[in-house]
């Protein structure tokens, strides 16, 4: 009882039914989307500080601009790396000011180091530094 298969095509054709599997997909990806957690995760609050005007922002500091070769100012006149502890000491006789180093671009940064130092050494306890405008 042997049988032929015949390559000339006069076998039923087999159809494959998709629809059941069609239906099944849907029900999965209805199921997933339903079940999805969204986490929302939780960052930190940070408290931007709000723009000073910049005429209040210098009388209640001492900002020293250090230049690309090396110059220290204070108020536009230069005062060199020695006469930085006493304009710390001479501005912040009647009240605590922070100091703000204001640093060019190509500035040398071991001149700002010292600066830094030497506006610690004279008493100030907040030194911060910004950069220069262009």
């Amino acid at each position: 009882m042997s049988r032929r298969h015949s390559l000339s095509g006069t076998d039923d054709e087999i159809e494959l039914n998709i629809s059941p599997l069609i239906d099944m997909v849907f029900i999965l990806l209805i199921f997933f989307i339903v079940t999805t957690v969204f986490v929302e995760e939780e960052g930190l609050d940070v408290d931007k500080p709000q723009p000073a005007a910049e005429l209040t922002l210098e009388k209640d500091t001492i900002i020293f601009h250090i230049t690309n070769n090396g110059a220290i100012l204070i108020d536009g006149v230069q005062i060199g790396l020695s006469g930085v502890r006493p304009a710390v000491r001479r501005l912040s006789r009647r009240e605590e000011l922070p100091v703000i180093l204001e640093v060019e671009h190509q500035a040398p940064s071991g001149i700002m180091v010292r600066v830094m130092d030497e506006a610690k050494l004279a008493g100030a306890l907040a030194v911060s530094i910004a950069a220069a405008a262009r």
